[in-house]
């Protein structure tokens, strides 16, 4: 293991290759797996012919067609993208509080997306945003328990990570108790059946259509937090030694609040509440990689969308016919895993 970690130090590009063939092959192989078992070798075939019109799908079934192109590749796709989301918004939240605590779901944005998004459906809010009145409504939510969690939690010029976590359980049981009204309030029962899919999480009912607001905010998202990066690692330092190095302490810090806010938010609006990714894999790859946001950020990203990639397949695998919400798995995967990391690394954050 210690061999593994200090290879993916000294090369990070070579790891970051590996992670991505490994993602695409994790994104084919989830394509197929289903109560419909579906080919390695049939599901290439369609994706490279719809992406590239490359090939011949003529002796494929249509349904099979229809399945692995319309149903599963979106799928598939939502959960890579929302991962990776997820896991860079949890990278730039420990970043701008110096707290390995820091995630969405930890510090309530999970929950003040949730809301936002409910408020959205329930009251019809936001509706002069036309179909993206949702997503909308969760980037105003996630701003408004990002901020609201900072500057609550802010001492003078530090922020307290105790303190932190402390205002984060409580924003996050407010945006929850909430939302909880607006399903009680609710009208009819098909807007408190909306309304619950956020607080479980799912990516099953993906569609290509939802996966445009994704892509808009995770890429530029990425490249931002990726050129932040020395930044970034400058504020481990100490304000002080940032501030000698001419970093711009304040406009860092807006800029890391914002993404995390329009990542979390977006992620939220097509999938609900799903915990602990932001937490867990910037754990791993820091306990991995180091501190060093060059190689935490890109390694982070891919990680972090592989590990959901195979969480849906288990979540439309342990329970068939019917689904189990992937935020259920995520929370029951990543909770025992954050409290082995801490008792057995006994780590703590900036640490290699």
């Amino acid at each position: 293991m210690k061999r593994l970690c200090k290879f993916m130090r000294e090369h990070v590009g070579i790891t970051c290759v590996f992670l991505l063939i490994l993602l695409i092959l994790s994104m084919i192989l989830a394509i197929g797996i289903g109560p419909v078992s579906i080919p390695f070798q049939t599901v290439w075939q369609v994706v490279l012919h719809h992406l590239t019109g490359i090939g011949d799908v003529e002796d494929i079934r249509m349904s099979t067609q229809n399945i692995v192109w319309h149903l599963r590749t979106p799928r598939v796709l939502m959960g890579a993208m929302v991962g990776s989301a997820l896991t860079l918004s949890g990278v730039a939240m420990q970043s701008f509080t110096k707290n390995p605590l820091a995630s969405p779901y930890v510090l309530g944005v999970s929950s003040g997306a949730t809301f936002g998004a409910s408020l959205a459906i329930v009251t019809g809010a936001l509706s002069f945003l036309g179909a993206y009145s949702v997503q909308g409504g969760a980037f105003i939510g996630a701003m408004a328990a990002i901020l609201i969690v900072y500057y609550m939690a802010k001492s003078g010029k530090e922020v307290a990570p105790i303190k932190l976590v402390l205002v984060g359980t409580a924003i996050s049981a407010m945006f929850t108790a909430f939302s909880n009204f607006l399903i009680y309030k609710a009208p009819d029962d098909s807007k408190i059946r909306e309304v619950t899919f956020w607080t479980l999480g799912s990516v099953a009912s993906a569609q290509w259509e939802e996966l445009l607001p994704l892509f808009v905010v995770l890429i530029p998202g990425f490249l931002c937090l990726y050129a932040l990066s020395t930044s970034m690692n400058a504020l481990l330092m100490g304000e002080s030694s940032a501030v000698t190095l001419g970093i711009n302490i304040n406009l860092v810090r807006k800029i890391t609040v914002f993404l995390s806010a329009a990542l979390t938010g977006t992620a939220v609006a097509v999938t609900g509440s799903i915990g602990f990714v932001g937490l867990v894999i910037p754990h791993i790859v820091r306990s991995m990689v180091g501190a060093d946001h060059r190689k935490v950020i890109p390694i982070s990203t891919l990680l972090g969308a592989i590990f959901l990639v195979w969480v849906d397949v288990g979540a439309r695998m342990l329970d068939q016919p019917s689904e189990i919400p992937i935020g259920i798995i995520t929370s029951m995967l990543g909770a025992p895993v954050f409290l082995w990391m801490i008792r057995v690394r006994k780590y703590s954050f900036g640490k290699s």
